[in-house]
């Protein structure tokens, strides 16, 4: 039952990350070269992500990997290889900023995780008439409508601190009224909303100054 649930999740991912690429290819004013290079590279960013948590599997059950290493495909991944995989993606993306255009490539990765979101609560919604669920929806609805009406208005620098606060304030308001917050199904803990938050926060003001 584990097991089909924890597929079903997975499944649920995959198809919201989908209609996130779907949605973002229709909204953006790009032209199709450009779409097509920001979809490369957010998909390459997903793919790397996930290598990112199954490394932090491997890391969080390293006494079972090392007396079986195909044992820990049976381990779900959970939210301390979600916080490295998230960790793991920003250092990235830190290392890689002067070989992409990292404001063109986060003003494409924003609306496709906002969006992915969205779709997966909805689904879990649905699914199990789970009032958080709903909860996350409506916030992550929010974030998107800000992300598209600001888009056009401000530069990206304003753009992402914008949503970096707004994400904060969402987030907090459902730490303090909800017993538990997720994100794709991950449990969210109040150190790393906060580390979380202050952590890129303080990168975007340090591309700001820097350039």
């Amino acid at each position: 039952m584990a097991i089909t649930a924890k597929l079903f999740s997975l499944v649920t991912i995959l198809f919201s990350i989908f209609a996130g690429l779907l949605l973002y290819y229709w909204m953006s004013l790009s032209s199709k070269e450009e779409k097509k290079k920001q979809l490369e590279e957010v998909t390459n960013f997903f793919i790397n992500f996930v290598i990112f948590m199954w490394i932090g599997k491997v890391i969080m059950n390293f006494s079972v990997f090392i007396k079986d290493p195909l044992a820990v495909l049976a381990y779900p991944a959970d939210s301390t290889s979600f916080y490295l995989a998230i960790i793991g993606s920003i250092l990235r993306l830190m290392y890689k900023q002067k070989k992409i255009q990292l404001a063109a490539f986060l003003n494409a990765l924003l609306p496709v995780v906002l969006t992915a979101s969205c779709m997966f609560e909805f689904i879990q919604f649905l699914q199990d008439l789970n009032l958080y669920s709903l909860t996350n929806l409506i916030v992550d609805t929010i974030l998107l409508a800000i992300f598209y009406y600001a888009n056009e208005r401000v530069s990206a620098f304003t753009l992402f601190f914008i949503i970096l606060i707004s994400w904060l304030t969402g987030t907090m308001i459902m730490f303090l009224t909800q017993p538990y917050v997720l994100f794709f199904g991950y449990l969210l803990s109040l150190p790393f909303i906060l580390l979380f938050f202050l952590f890129n926060a303080s990168v975007l003001i340090y591309i700001k100054t820097k350039r």
